[in-house]
């Protein structure tokens, strides 16, 4: 499908997209001005790296100093502050009312990634209880911080203390010995490694009492008292925007679950056959009986489009000597009758002698048309109650025109259709008239069609945009082909007439 197919679908079905989209939108601030409010706070940290205890052993007071960390220590503080230890630390200062993790849904850590802040998100009902929260975590994680740092020192004043009490022991075993150049220098190098483990233990034990770990407050949390959530301006946008996926979901989807018929193009790809007329409807009172364009509006759009069809039948009937066309449809309410009669009265208007055979028995429309007698008819006629002549009707004001009404429904109007006695009756009326049309049943809708369908030379069969369905002309289509049936042309019978047309064509003919 190309843009303007797409175009096409949206135009065409614009009514359904704006419901699908009032439908989504209505949906959509429903549950935002049901939904609870919900209260946002930030509190944020910046962490400083800490020399590990071996450094703090091997290194200089300096070594011992915060240092600016990389990235990957940054977001690793991140998820110790989301972690199960920080959050019960949490529960159990607050006393909150709650599991870690129910806690741990509400709370988000991040970092920009350029910087050594951790942010700390936290949504809660209360404005209030979501400040406490988010600076609770600060501080817990400060904490953690503070006591990881004392225990890594305590570790390492530890580690001292018991190599202090190892040269201790090494002085003592040393003092005993007799006095040597060798012993006098051992025990003085022992004394200095004493007093070096001393100095450091010393500066270890003040660390430890002064330690505050790797991370500080950089911002305490405060109350908001504008609910994050629902926002409804933003719930508008968001529900205009799924409004609109919904909207064009349901022209799409009903485009594709629809298989009426669209367009002359999409007949001729089913039958094969090119569109010989294209007839526009007009707008009927709705109680008002059946209306012949050609003769009650002949300047309107719809009459010049039935010229229009008598003009390319003749070009048919010039090539190929048709005389006898048989006129249907795929279902009922396509307008076959409508095209028969005025087709009929055009091609009369035009000089031929013209024959209306009606072969529809179930519901003949001829009568309506023409305003005659339907007492007598093709069934009296293929019954032998009545002769050809009896039966054949001249409407008033319209020469060269005969018509033939159905008559009286018959039980079998198949076998009368199918007989060589309607054979005899259409081979009779051929050697008079110059066209015989034939308004024959709806394909599909019962077999009569397909029976007399041989005696036609050709058929016509109208397509009523939008009613008629892509499976339905298929059926129609295979059904003509296995009576033997000669598609001559299709007609499409449906698109809305357009005004400027006929005030075109008034205005040309007026000259």
């Amino acid at each position: 499908m190309e843009l303007r197919d797409y175009l096409k679908i949206i135009r065409a079905r614009r009514g359904l997209g704006a419901l699908g989209l009032v439908i989504a939108l209505a949906a959509v601030m429903a549950l935002s001005f049901i939904q609870k409010p919900t209260y946002h706070s930030q509190s944020q940290v910046i962490v400083l790296e800490q020399q590990n205890s071996g450094a703090i052993l091997l290194g200089s007071a300096q070594d011992q100093l915060p240092s600016q960390p990389d990235q990957t220590f940054v977001l690793t503080q991140a998820q110790v502050v989301q972690s199960t230890t920080i959050a019960q630390k949490v529960i159990d200062t607050l006393r909150l009312d709650t599991t870690v993790a129910a806690l741990l849904r509400r709370v988000t850590a991040t970092t920009d990634g350029l910087s050594n802040v951790v942010t700390i998100d936290v949504l809660d009902a209360s404005p209030a209880a979501a400040a406490r929260t988010a600076n609770a975590f600060a501080d817990a994680y400060i904490g953690w911080s503070r006591d990881n740092q004392v225990a890594s020192i305590k570790a390492a004043g530890d580690q001292i203390e018991k190599s202090l009490a190892d040269v201790q022991a090494q002085i003592a075993a040393l003092a005993k010995r007799p006095v040597t150049t060798s012993t006098q220098s051992q025990l003085r190098a022992a004394e200095t490694l004493r007093a070096s483990l001393a100095s450091k233990l010393e500066q270890l034990r003040i660390n430890q009492r002064l330690a505050t770990g790797s991370a500080s407050t950089l911002a305490s949390a405060v109350v908001d008292p504008v609910p994050a959530s629902p926002n409804h301006t933003r719930d508008a946008g968001l529900g205009l925007a799924i409004g609109a996926l919904t909207g064009l979901g349901f022209m799409f989807l009903a485009e594709q679950m629809d298989t009426r018929i669209r367009s002359a193009a999409e007949v001729e790809g089913i039958y094969g056959a090119p569109v010989i007329g294209t007839i526009p409807t007009e707008k009927f009172h709705r109680n008002a009986p059946s209306r012949l364009t050609v003769v009650q509006n002949p300047g309107s759009s719809a009459a010049e489009a039935y010229r229009s069809l008598r003009v390319s039948l003749d070009f048919i009937n010039f090539e190929h000597e048709i005389r006898t066309v048989l006129v249907t449809s795929a279902v009922p309410r396509e307008g076959k009758s409508t095209v028969a009669a005025n087709l009929s009265v055009a091609l009369a208007q035009a000089g031929s002698n013209v024959v209306l055979l009606t072969c529809d028995f179930h519901r003949p429309a001829t009568s309506t048309f023409f305003d005659l007698r339907s007492t007598v008819g093709l069934s009296d006629v293929l019954t032998g109650a009545r002769g050809i002549g009896d039966a054949l009707q001249h409407p008033e004001g319209i020469e060269r025109l005969s018509v033939v009404a159905a008559g009286t429904t018959p039980p079998n109007p198949s076998e009368l259709l199918g007989s060589s006695r309607m054979e005899a009756i259409v081979g009779s009326l051929r050697e008079s008239a110059d066209w015989i049309v034939l308004d024959a049943p709806p394909v599909l809708a019962v077999a009569d069609t397909a029976a007399v369908a041989r005696l036609a030379d050709g058929v016509i069969v109208i397509t009523r945009v939008g009613v008629t369905k892509r499976e339905e002309a298929v059926a129609a289509r295979d059904r003509l082909s296995g009576a033997g049936a000669r598609v001559l042309g299709l007609v499409v019978w449906g698109p809305a007439s357009d005004p400027t047309a006929s005030r075109t064509y008034s205005a040309y003919t007026s000259h």
